[in-house]
C-alpha cells in the first residue's frame, strides 16, 4: 500500500471517538477571557430579550407584579375579616392564581399544538404566561422567601426567573434553543406542567388547617399529590436526559454552552428539589398520608413544613409573618 493510503493506527482512530475534554467543550478552543467576552458580546439571551421589541413583556411583568403586591396588601388588610386559616396565609390566592393559570395554559397550548405548532401559536405563552409567572416569583421572593428565610424556595424562584425570561422573546428563545426558538418555547411550557402539583398542595394545606377529624378527601388529595410529584420527576428526568442531553453538540456548535449549561442545571435543580419534596411528603409513611392527624399548632404556611419537613422552620415562618 502507498504511504498515503496506509490504514491509520488504532490509537489514532480511537482519538476520533474520544470524548472532548471538559475544558475544550466549555471554552471551544478559546481562553476563559475570550469565551466570556464572546458570550457577553454575541450570545447573551437575557440582553437580547431585554432589547428585543417594545418591552411589552417587561411592562406586563411590572403590571402583574403590582397586581400581586396590591392583592397581598388587600389580603393583609382583610385578615380580621376573613379569619383563619386564610388570615395566616394571605399569599394563598396569589399562589393559586399563578399555579392554576400557568399550568392550565401550558397544558392547553401543548395539547392543541403538539404536532404542528408554530411560534405564533405560542405568543400567548410568551406575552402572558411567562410575564405572569415571572411577576409572581418576584412577589413571592419579597413577601415569603426573604421574611421566612426559605432558601430552597428562593433558589427555585431565582432559577425559574433566569431560565424562563429569555423565552419571552423570539430572539432570546432562538439563542436558548441553539437556533430553534420553537423548541425552547415548548421546553418552557413542558416544564410548567410541574405546576399542576401546586393546586393540590394548596388543597392539602387547607385541609390541614380546617379539618377537625379524618375525612376521605384528605387521603384522596394526598394520593393524587404523591402521584403528581412522581409524574413531575419522570417528566423532568425525561426533559433532562431525553430532550436536553442529546442536543449537547448542537449547543457547542452554536456557541451557546453557557446557556445550555444553565438549562441543564435548572432542570437538574428542579428535579432534585422535586425528589426531595417527594421524599419529605412520604417521610411519615403511608399512614400519615391516608389518615388525618390534627396538629397542635396551625398557622403560617411553610412549604417544606406543610409537607412535614420541620416544625422549627414553621415556627420561624410564624415569627417572620407576625413581624
Amino acid at each position: 500500500l502507498h504511504a498515503g493510503t496506509f490504514p491509520r493506527s488504532c490509537s489514532a482512530m480511537a482519538e476520533d471517538f474520544a470524548p472532548p475534554k471538559l475544558a475544550d467543550l466549555f471554552h471551544n478552543g478559546r481562553s476563559v477571557v475570550e469565551y466570556w467576552t464572546e458570550w457577553l458580546n454575541e450570545s447573551n439571551p437575557w440582553r437580547e430579550a431585554l432589547v428585543d421589541g417594545d418591552h411589552t413583556v417587561e411592562f406586563r411583568v411590572l403590571l402583574f407584579l403590582a397586581m400581586f403586591l396590591i392583592l397581598h396588601a388587600v389580603m393583609l388588610k382583610l385578615r380580621p375579616t376573613v379569619g383563619e386559616p386564610l388570615a395566616s396565609r394571605p399569599t394563598l390566592i396569589a399562589n393559586q392564581i399563578h399555579c392554576s393559570t400557568t399550568s392550565v395554559l401550558a397544558t392547553y397550548l401543548l395539547w392543541n399544538n403538539w404536532s404542528d405548532g408554530k411560534m405564533e401559536d405560542f405568543v400567548l405563552w410568551q406575552q402572558f404566561g411567562i410575564p405572569l409567572s415571572l411577576a409572581y416569583f418576584m412577589a413571592d421572593i419579597l413577601w415569603y422567601c426573604i421574611p421566612s428565610g426559605d432558601g430552597l424556595i428562593l433558589f427555585h424562584h431565582i432559577t425559574m426567573l433566569l431560565c424562563h425570561y429569555p423565552v419571552s422573546s423570539d430572539v432570546g428563545a432562538k439563542m436558548c434553543g441553539a437556533g430553534n426558538a420553537l423548541w425552547t418555547v415548548r421546553l418552557s411550557m413542558m416544564g410548567y406542567l410541574c405546576e399542576l402539583s401546586n393546586p393540590l398542595m394548596n388543597w392539602r394545606w387547607w385541609l390541614l388547617q380546617t379539618l377537625e377529624k379524618d375525612r376521605f378527601d384528605f387521603a384522596l388529595v394526598n394520593i393524587i399529590l404523591v402521584f403528581s410529584f412522581i409524574g413531575r420527576t419522570f417528566l423532568l428526568g425525561w426533559l433532562l436526559i431525553g430532550v436536553l442531553v442529546p442536543r449537547a453538540a448542537e449547543f457547542v456548535e452554536a456557541k451557546q454552552v453557557f446557556v445550555y449549561t444553565l438549562c441543564i442545571l435548572g432542570h437538574a435543580v428542579i428535579l432534585l428539589l422535586s425528589l426531595y419534596w417527594l421524599k419529605v411528603l412520604c417521610g411519615g409513611g403511608v399512614k400519615n398520608l391516608l389518615k388525618f392527624k390534627r396538629k397542635s399548632s396551625k398557622g403560617f404556611s411553610k412549604f417544606g413544613a406543610d409537607m412535614g419537613r420541620s416544625e422549627e422552620i414553621a415556627k420561624k415562618g410564624d415569627k417572620a409573618k407576625a413581624n
